[in-house]
């Protein structure tokens, strides 16, 4: 049934649009812990040049670069000039693992701008190294440095838990 509909002459401009995301990812990954090109799986992706560049992907959405992988259920990529400006993740929650830094988080929505690294949780936001835990309405990390900033929900406070480094381990390890 698909492929009765399929047209080449109509799929050029997505195509055109994942190729520009994928190959321009590279360069701009290369900053901070991130490396790499920027890989996605979904179960069916949708793709649009005009007004702007943007790629769609739904279902079992599956972002990978270098070590910081997400899982999702819609991501949105937005380009311009053939540049990847930001992904943004959606899901029940939206999860993401970066096994170099032992950090993992999730939220209702996830934003990653890969110019400047940054990797921000929104809605329900939990952000974990180890066993230590930060959590608010809103979590933003920082891969070129590793700095985190939280807010929370208007009249609610920000939590965090840490435990205290094991003797012989390094204390800056710990933190979110």
């Amino acid at each position: 049934m698909f492929l009765k509909r399929f047209s080449f002459r109509r799929f050029w401009p997505f195509l055109l649009v994942v190729v520009s995301i994928t190959a321009l990812a590279a360069p701009v990954a290369e900053q901070g812990l991130a490396k790499g090109p920027i890989q996605i799986s979904a179960d069916t992706l949708y793709g649009k040049n005009k007004p702007q560049q943007q790629a769609v992907y739904t279902g079992n959405v599956v972002m990978t670069q270098g070590d910081v992988v997400i899982h999702a259920d819609k991501l949105t990529i937005d380009a311009a000039g053939g540049k990847v400006r930001q992904a943004t993740a959606v899901g029940s929650p939206v999860t993401f693992t970066m096994s170099s830094a032992q950090r993992h988080g999730y939220g209702n929505t996830l934003v990653y701008k890969p110019a400047s690294g940054e990797i921000v949780l929104i809605g329900n936001a939990h952000l974990w190294q180890g066993k230590n835990e930060i959590n608010g309405q809103q979590v933003s990390y920082f891969l070129q440095n590793q700095q985190t900033a939280v807010t929370g929900n208007p009249g609610q406070r920000v939590r965090s838990v840490f435990y205290p480094a094991a003797a012989g381990r390094s204390t800056s390890a710990g933190k979110p």
